[in-house]
């Protein structure tokens, strides 16, 4: 056995037995839910791999994707020689993932996450500290619920004075439909959250969501259309020009309420408090 053989052997001794000790300082996750991304960046661990990374900084526009952060294909199709590549030390998963265990679990251990849940925000809190202890850093999660929390509270009590109008949670879809959010949304949990009105009119899925035709919110009381921007597209211009949307909106009708980009009905814990405060101002601004 000549030298060169022998340091390499000595190289790869190394890297076998110190790699462990360095991924436990800074875990090498490879995510499959852009929801858990955002809350894995608001712990401050960068993952070393993600899905679909452009639609994440597309739908969410805090915390930031840096920009080193793999590409590893698609949600449900990811890539198996980029996530072998990347080396994780664990790959962060939903139960909707458990078809492709076998081929997945080769790679590096899965931590499975609800992300579909009657109580979304409750869930949402359960998973940010699951991730927490996770990474050994479980007093991480409570500083930031913490400060959330803070920030849900002057929302809350900004929110006083709207009470009086319902408030419908829409997606437009199109100049006729719209996807309504009711019970099981994480945005529908933020308005009781903020203790405002939080009925809805209409049965909704499994999920929270329910598409409606724009006729039938002409039935509803008069209240507040919540416009969430809808995606590939966010300019809703030409959606609400049509004729239908101005019937909605006439004098004793219902009062729009666009909301900015960047928050996904997808999102966590940041989402859901980011979304408390954009309605509120919405709110003012629209109501002075």
């Amino acid at each position: 056995m000549n030298r060169r053989t022998l340091m390499k052997g000595a190289l790869a001794s190394a890297a076998l037995f110190s790699f462990p000790a360095w991924a436990k300082s800074a875990p090498r996750w490879v995510i499959l839910d852009w929801g858990l991304t955002e809350m894995t960046l608001l712990l401050g661990i960068t993952p070393v791999g993600v899905a679909a990374p452009d639609w994440y900084r597309r739908l969410f526009s805090q915390p930031s994707l840096p920009s080193e952060v793999a590409d590893v294909g698609l949600l449900f199709q990811p890539n198996y020689e980029t996530l072998f590549e990347l080396r994780p030390t664990q790959l962060l998963v939903t139960p909707a993932h458990r078809m492709a265990e076998a081929q997945l679990s080769r790679i590096a251990p899965l931590s499975y996450f609800v992300t579909n849940s009657s109580q979304p925000w409750q869930q949402a809190q359960q998973n940010l500290r699951q991730l927490a202890k996770l990474a050994d850093n479980g007093t991480r999660a409570e500083e930031v619920m913490a400060s959330l929390q803070q920030r849900l509270a002057v929302a809350r009590q900004q929110a006083v004075r709207f009470k009086d109008k319902p408030i419908y949670l829409l997606h437009p879809l199109d100049t006729l439909h719209v996807l309504a959010l009711g019970p099981g949304s994480l945005f529908f949990d933020v308005l009781a959250l903020l203790e405002l009105p939080h009925t809805t009119p209409f049965a909704v899925g499994a999920q929270g969501y329910a598409t409606l035709e724009l006729e039938q919110l002409t039935q509803l009381p008069s209240g507040w259309l919540a416009l969430l921007p809808s995606w590939p597209e966010i300019d809703l211009s030409p959606v609400l020009q049509s004729p239908l949307w101005h019937t909605l909106t006439r004098p004793d009708g219902h009062r729009l309420l666009p909301l900015p980009d960047g928050l996904s009905t997808e999102g966590g814990v940041l989402t859901a408090v980011r979304f408390a405060e954009a309605l509120v101002k919405a709110l003012q601004e629209a109501n002075p």
